[in-house]
């Protein structure tokens, strides 16, 4: 694939616009048109592609959103952009129906060098006509360490436990799941307790290729499945029941979003594995509130009892951008759950849990057996060494800590 159509101009971050491709063409809709604005985009630094029927296209740099097409696009010119992506026709005809696609889609750019994308469809309303929204987010081909994403020390040694649940929360787009890649990398990478991984996606993200053909001598290895319509598995619920006669030692759980998913990650913690998964929410105590309320009100209490059990790990994460604005990093807020803190909860009713939580972060200088950062003192600890301005944590973290 030929990429000397990439703009080459220095992006402007005071600007609206950003240029992805030196000459657009005419009208996009071909193979070939569509994988160089993916392409473009993804060595302009562009992390997601907004597709519009009746729009511009815009392009998110580290979380800020930018014009990156000098027109609008026709609504069956996204139609056709649409029918690459999915490799079918029928495509906006599944949208009409009220049913969302979402899938991945790769390009190869020579023999040994490809790139995928996280693709996501939605029928919306374009000036009264019916139209399309697709998303697509460029995925990394490198599988992240938890050095690259600056993983805590403090609490690394929990992500290794011989079972229970490890959540990772965080909104969209916050690296919910790049931080769930790197704890997967260090299982791989671990020589020592090799293990069986099963890991389900939606659409799967991370392949670990590059892992796995390091580590050939290595007995860990990771088998995935992808989850939605049309793929491997229908939902991540479905997924979970089936993983416990695989005989796994880890199961990665994309999302946890939903009754069904939330007890089957309990469940799989309760008969012995390790459960990696991720959520939305903001905070860790938001992150037990969300996971317990999926449960019916009758079950709530036995239930909120098994997960506080099963639980190991809490890390709820936001992404703010550096000082030029280049790249993004996680602010975190993590607890683990030790006997103490376990203790803590569970002799406290569910309404209580956002002032258990809270107590636990103020008690822990004190207690050695509280292993915690609140995200207030996180943001403290960047602004005092540098790494963070008061201006920034206040413009993308002010609903939570000012």
């Amino acid at each position: 694939m030929e990429l000397n159509n990439v703009a080459d101009d220095e992006i402007d971050f005071s600007s609206s616009h950003v240029k992805l491709l030196k000459e657009e063409p005419f009208r996009y809709g071909s193979e070939n048109s569509v994988n160089e604005l993916l392409v473009a985009a993804e060595m302009r630094g562009v992390s997601d592609l907004s597709i519009v029927s009746d729009g511009v296209i815009h392009a998110q740099i580290n979380g800020r959103p930018f014009i990156a097409s000098s027109r609008a696009l026709q609504p069956s010119e996204v139609d056709a952009i649409l029918s690459v992506l999915w490799r079918s026709g029928d495509a906006s005809g599944i949208l009409r129906q009220g049913r969302p696609l979402d899938f991945a889609y790769e390009v190869k750019l020579d023999r040994a060098t490809r790139r995928r994308y996280r693709v996501n469809a939605t029928g919306i309303t374009a000036f009264n006509a019916v139209g399309a929204e697709i998303a697509i987010r460029s995925l990394p081909h490198l599988t992240p360490s938890l050095d690259s994403v600056k993983f805590e020390d403090e609490v690394r040694d929990y992500l290794n436990p011989k079972s229970g649940i490890v959540v990772v929360a965080g909104g969209t787009g916050h690296g919910k799941s790049t931080t769930l890649a790197a704890i997967t990398r260090m299982h791989l990478e671990d020589r020592d307790t090799p293990k069986k991984i099963i890991d389900y996606q939606a659409p799967i993200e991370f392949t670990y290729r590059d892992i796995l053909d390091t580590y050939t001598d290595s007995g860990a290895f990771v088998i995935q499945s992808e989850i939605g319509e049309g793929r491997n598995l229908p939902t991540f619920g479905k997924a979970i029941w089936t993983s416990l006669r695989r005989a796994p030692h880890i199961i990665n759980v994309g999302e946890a979003r939903d009754y069904e998913s939330m007890s089957g990650c309990v469940t799989a913690a309760l008969q012995g594995h390790v459960v990696n998964t991720t959520t939305h929410a903001g905070s860790v105590a938001e992150t037990l509130r969300r996971m317990v309320v999926e449960f019916p009100s009758d079950q709530q209490k036995s239930r909120a009892y098994d997960l506080i059990t099963s639980l190991k790990l809490v890390v709820a994460q936001h992404l703010v951008p550096s000082f030029d604005q280049k790249s993004r990093f996680a602010v975190r807020e993590y607890l683990a759950f030790t006997d103490v803190v376990r203790d803590r909860f569970l002799e406290t009713d569910i309404s209580q849990w956002t002032r258990v939580t809270k107590g636990l972060f103020k008690d822990k200088q004190k207690d050695r057996r509280i292993v915690g950062r609140s995200l207030e003192e996180t943001i403290d600890l960047k602004i005092r060494d540098g790494s963070l301005t008061e201006k920034v944590a206040r413009n993308y973290l002010g609903n939570i800590y000012f």
